[in-house]
């Protein structure tokens, strides 16, 4: 599908009708994503103009906050942000058979989100970039020569023009339908609560059919006596959820009905993630784990990518969806493999019973050799590997 550009009479038309000033870019949505994006091209000396619906950042975010400390490494973020380490992780098969995982390093870090999403924003406005809170972006116009940006409160009577526009807006796909981006392949469900519970001192990840099927539970201590717990699931999240904190933390959880939260998350890369003079980032764009459902590192590589890519696009006073395709092509050849990688691990998880999972389980806890053969394979942000190997060894156990 070619996205058809407005004549030249219709761009003459706009212009007489008013004079609109014009930024180099406009990124919608102000997440962590959208706004170290902002933050990156305002660095490199690029007026950006950052438009996001809500009006406070990092409010009710349905995260597990969970970052890899290369993430940390790599990427200019907040440190203020991090509430804890995760040291090491225990692994809980359907009949309780325990694999515990401890790293020589740290592996990753707990954030409170709204303080990580916020001090990016910050960043991002001490570079320069205006930030519109509270506007919804209702239409993105693409011409020959720059994009318009429709938005307000209830009628959408703004307009902001920029040369080109980053969409970041999330899970949230109702402008890619009209600009025909298409949607990711598949979706989960990420449901979470925050409960003040007894006797976890680590990261616990439990799985089984009875847990959610083709995927995981997890137990994360935050501090002080208080946890985030959460399901990944295909459906029934709440459902699923419920049964694991029944089953699981009998007895050992104060509130009798903690609050839950769900939300969808992206599970496969959209389709093309470039337009003329328009472009996708993060979840916006399905740049998520699909092994785990995490997009703040994806996210972060992706939103580099794009950034470089719109920087020569800009050098050669090319943003044509010819140019831009790069950014496309790029990102998938870096994640591509990962994401079809973690799809086909879940489908495969998803076939086994609760015995073959034990017996795996059984099968890693005594074989010193294999348990070190896939603890070598472990990387916190890449899968491939790990989930390879753990595949090869399937084939001669169950």
């Amino acid at each position: 599908m070619t996205l058809p550009l407005r004549s030249n009479n219709a761009i003459k038309q706009i212009r007489r009708d008013e004079k609109t000033a014009m930024s180099d870019v406009v990124v919608v949505g102000a997440g962590p994503i959208g706004s170290y994006t902002a933050y990156q091209l305002a660095d490199l000396g690029f007026e950006v103009v950052l438009i996001e619906e809500d009006n406070e950042i990092g409010k009710d975010v349905i995260c597990t906050g969970v970052i890899s400390t290369e993430a940390f490494q790599h990427f200019n973020l907040p440190k203020r942000s991090i509430i804890s380490e995760i040291k090491s992780i225990s692994f809980f098969s359907p009949s309780s058979v325990t694999i515990d995982y401890t790293p020589s390093s740290t592996l990753a870090f707990v954030v409170d989100r709204g303080l990580f999403d916020r001090g990016i924003l910050e960043q991002a406005k001490k570079k320069g970039v205006d930030v519109h809170l509270g506007e919804k972006v209702c239409q993105v116009n693409s011409y020959e020569d720059f994009v318009e940006i429709e938005s307000g409160n209830e009628h959408c009577t703004k307009k902001v023009r920029a040369k080109v526009a980053v969409l970041a807006t999330g899970i949230n796909y109702q402008l890619h339908r009209s600009l025909g981006l298409g949607l990711p392949t598949g979706f989960m469900q990420g449901t979470q609560t925050e409960v003040e519970v007894e006797g976890l001192s680590e990261t616990e990840i439990y799985v089984g059919k009875r847990i959610s099927p083709g995927a995981f539970a997890w137990a994360l201590p935050l501090g002080n006596g208080w946890a985030r717990m959460g399901i990944l699931a295909e459906s029934k999240g709440v459902s699923h959820l419920k049964g694991f904190l029944k089953e699981r933390f009998a007895g050992r959880i104060k509130q009798e009905s903690p609050r839950i939260f769900q939300k969808r998350i992206a599970c496969g890369a959209i389709k093309r993630s470039v337009r003329n003079r328009i472009l996708t980032v993060g979840e916006a764009a399905g740049q998520v784990k699909t092994t785990t459902g995490g997009g703040i590192f994806y996210g972060l590589l992706c939103s580099e990518t794009a950034v470089n890519v719109l920087q020569e696009g800009f050098s050669k006073g090319d943003l044509s969806e010819k140019q831009l395709i790069q950014y496309d092509k790029l990102w998938k050849s870096k994640l591509g493999k990962e994401l079809r990688m973690g799809i086909w691990m879940r489908k495969v998880m998803k076939k086994l019973t609760d015995k073959q999972i034990d017996k795996i389980f059984k099968f890693v806890r005594e074989k010193v050799s294999v348990r070190e053969m896939l603890e070598r394979k472990i990387k916190f942000d890449y899968h491939t590997g790990v989930i390879s190997l753990g595949l090869r060894l399937l084939r001669g156990l169950i």
